[in-house]
């Protein structure tokens, strides 16, 4: 099969998300479960903005088995509803990158999650930059409205 490039290419031991996955790096994790795990974009898009990857390494959906894939798209459904509660959000969008011709920064896998308001339509939109207060407050929201 043939491999997509990405000059973000690296292995689980140097790999970013590996490292969040691993406890190794901080992050504003909303959701975990055995297989996956979420957590807040340090760039987002929109606040509340979350990031779900599956916590074994691979760096697109091709080096997934179709239940992975499954069950990341499970998980990200999952959080999609808690992001819109939390935020007030009046819709989201699940953006999919493959590759660095796709615009993967990270050569891991994700599914964005990304709230949108009504004034996003049609727009594009810009990354921000939260303060570490706001992203904590923003991932407790998340988290409160995982809750069952």
């Amino acid at each position: 099969m043939k491999r997509l490039f990405n000059s973000a290419s690296v292995g689980p031991d140097r790999c970013i998300f590996c490292k969040i996955v691993r406890g190794d790096l901080p992050s504003n994790k909303v959701y975990e479960d055995a297989h996956y795990l979420a957590f807040l974009d340090i760039n987002p898009f929109s606040k509340g903005h979350t990031l779900v990857c599956p916590k074994e390494h691979g760096e697109t959906i091709w080096d997934m088995k179709e239940d992975e894939i499954g069950g990341l798209f499970l998980a990200a459904s999952k959080v999609s509803k808690a992001v819109v509660e939390a935020t007030g959000a009046e819709g989201f969008r699940f953006v999919q990158n493959n590759g660095e011709a796709a615009n993967q920064a990270v050569a891991h896998v994700h599914v964005h999650v990304i709230p949108v308001m009504m004034e996003h339509k049609g727009k594009t939109m810009n990354r921000l930059k939260l303060d570490e207060a706001e992203m904590q407050a923003t991932a407790s929201a998340i988290r409160t409205a995982m809750a069952p």
